[in-house]
């Protein structure tokens, strides 16, 4: 199975770059992961609302998602999950014959509402809005916090 986080915007602050950075190295020893950055729409397209702008990112987005994969979109209304609980959900796409996860993170406006309505899991790290650098990094340690459960390893306490 083949994971892909796919991000609106660049990572432009080193520490979030070096933490996410060295999250995926570790992912690595478990299972292929790709990030892939996406351009962000422009403020002409926003109307002051960020709904255009949701739109040509929701096209860029799409692109990247591969057939027969699940995708998980990152929304502060999607489910809140334990680790233990995301951990489970990982297992059971891997169990289940699932060939890639698709993690999708918006950028200041947040995700289209037709592409999170279409994802197979809304998941929401916190109630409070995330910047899109800080949200690939928990994204990123969360996956393997649930990938050394999965194997047994005490990463986790």
């Amino acid at each position: 199975m083949n994971l892909t986080i796919i991000a609106v915007g660049k990572m432009r602050e080193p520490y979030f770059l070096a933490g996410t950075e060295e999250y995926l190295k570790r992912i690595r020893r478990f299972l292929p992961i790709d990030q892939i950055e996406v351009s962000p729409g422009t403020g002409e397209e926003s109307n002051g609302k960020g709904k255009g702008a949701k739109i040509r990112e929701a096209e860029f987005i799409r692109r990247h998602i591969h057939d027969g994969s699940r995708v998980v979109a990152l929304d502060p209304s999607g489910s809140s999950l334990t680790t233990e609980g995301f951990a489970r959900w990982l297992e059971h796409c891997m169990n289940g014959g699932v060939g890639g996860i698709s993690f999708i993170i918006g950028g200041a406006w947040g995700l289209d509402k037709n592409l999170t309505d279409a994802a197979d899991l809304k998941l929401s790290l916190s109630a409070m809005t995330l910047p899109h650098e800080l949200a690939r990094l928990v994204l990123a340690e969360q996956i393997y916090r649930a990938l050394t459960l999965w194997k047994g390893l005490p990463y986790h306490k």
